[in-house]
This record gives C-alpha cells, sequence and structure tokens, in this order.
C-alpha cells in the first residue's frame, strides 16, 4: 500500500513533538480532515478494521536531545484487494493524546511528554482537544509491490500459522495539527493464516510495520512552541539547540476482520 500504512502514519504519525526552527521548510495547506480512503466499489475487497492498540515509535535527534516516544492507540481500516494488492486502499488514524517519551529514563519524561502534547495542540492544560488529536495517513495508491496476487504468495510457517508476506510502498496524504502534507512510506504486510489454511482463504489478521521510517518536517504542519495554556511562544536559544527539526516516523499496525 504507498508508504505506510499506514501512517501512518501514518504515521505517524506520529509526528509529534518539539521542532527546531527551519526557514526553508513551508507550511504545509491547511485542512481540518481527510477524504477517507476505501476501495472501490468494483473491487473485491476484504474488510479490516485497524487494532485500537496499534503503535507507531518517534524518533527526533535534535542537536543537543535526542528525543524518543511512542504512541499507543489507533483507529482506521484498510481494504485489502487480494487479487490485485495495488487496488488496496486504508484510512490510518495515530492518537497523538497518547504520545509519551522516554528520553530521560527519568521524571524529565512526564515533562518532556507534556510539553510535546501541548505543542501538537492533541492535549492542553490536561483536556484532549479532538480537533488536533488524530494524525490520519489515508492511502491513495500503492506501487512497489513484491506481489499483486496475494493468492500466488508462498506461505512460511510461524508457529501454528501460515504467514505471506509482501512489501510495497504506500502513497498518501498525512493530516498533522491542522495541515495536510503528501507522504510515502515502504512497509512490510505480514499475512496471518491459520495452518493450511486455503490459498483464497481470508487472512484471521494483517500486521504493516515501516521498513524505513517516514520523515515528517515539524514546522510544515506548525508544530512550535506553546505555554501550558497552548498560546505560541517565541522560538529562544535554548528550544532550538534542543529540538529536532523533524520526526521520524516507524509504524507497526495490526488489523482484524470488519463486517463493515
Amino acid at each position: 500500500m504507498r508508504r505506510p500504512l499506514v501512517v501512518l502514519a501514518l504515521v505517524a504519525v506520529g509526528v509529534v513533538a518539539c521542532s527546531k526552527k527551519d526557514d526553508s521548510a513551508r507550511l504545509a495547506p491547511v485542512a481540518s480532515s481527510l477524504a477517507a480512503s476505501s476501495a472501490d466499489p468494483s473491487a473485491a475487497a476484504w474488510h479490516y478494521a485497524i487494532d485500537p492498540a496499534s503503535t507507531t515509535h518517534v524518533d527526533m535527534p535534535g542537536l543537543k536531545e535526542h528525543i524518543q516516544g511512542d504512541t499507543t492507540a489507533a483507529a482506521g481500516t484498510l481494504d485489502v484487494v487480494p487479487a490485485d494488492l495495488a487496488r488496496s486502499r486504508g484510512t490510518v488514524k495515530i492518537d497523538l493524546a497518547t504520545f509519551s517519551t522516554h528520553t530521560f529514563g527519568n521524571g524529565d519524561d512526564a515533562t518532556q511528554t507534556k510539553h510535546a502534547r501541548t505543542w501538537l495542540e492533541a492535549q492542553v492544560d490536561g483536556k484532549t482537544n479532538d480537533a488536533m488529536r488524530w494524525a490520519v495517513f489515508a492511502i491513495r495508491s500503492v506501487d512497489d509491490l513484491s506481489a499483486h496476487d496475494l493468492t500466488k504468495v508462498p506461505t512460511v510457517k510461524d508457529g501454528a500459522e501460515d504467514v505471506r508476506t509482501v512489501t510495497a510502498t504506500v502513497h498518501g496524504d498525512l493530516l498533522v495539527h491542522g495541515h495536510e502534507a503528501q507522504k510515502d512510506d515502504a512497509v512490510e504486510i505480514r499475512f496471518h493464516y491459520p495452518s493450511g489454511a486455503a490459498a483464497d482463504a481470508k487472512p484471521t489478521r494483517i500486521e504493516v510495520t515501516s521498513k524505513a521510517p517516514m520523515r515528517v518536517v515539524l514546522k510544515e504542519h506548525d508544530v512550535t512552541p506553546r505555554d501550558p495554556a497552548g498560546k505560541v511562544l517565541a522560538w529562544t536559544t535554548k528550544l532550538v539547540s534542543k529540538v529536532a527539526e523533524f520526526a521520524d516516523v516507524t509504524v507497526n499496525l495490526r488489523a482484524t476482520p470488519s463486517s463493515s
């Protein structure tokens, strides 16, 4: 599916935290939502729901601090077209209100986590902001597939299961903090089946992981210093030296069959 699924965001989205002022980066277009991405009705698609416990990892190397953190909640859907995986689509939502850092391994992480959520306006003054809470990645196209027909992919035993693995690049739109940008993510997709399942059987679950991080430039999404009430603050030399210009986001998504 075109680079993560699916921020992704996908992750993505992950994109969560503090960013260095970079005048070379332009602000991405403003958007309040993305059009959902689903498979063409004429395609014989399997419908899957993203596991709410799916995660993303966010890596933000700054000059003086290397911020690392994770999100622990997600939502969304995947439409898988087994006979032609390039026609698969999906919309992945990452809950930025669950982003927590583990940069220091001590009490400073709690303070940094609060700052990150405030800069994103995902959670301000202890209150979750539903308008900014979700990083959304809508898959618009899929290419670079290692196989187009899932039934032709050989199975590999994994304990009591059979697994078929496909790699691809997903291309889509990423919405973070009210700004939309086009992103790509190279992913590995693992389709899990009961042992001995027929080639055309429906997988019992799907795992999607990033083969390489999706890079998100924070200034493009107006992620900027804010006080505890969410008011924009001026950049300082101290902030510029500590905070990263970008977030590298890797996703670890799981999905199970959905009736809708």
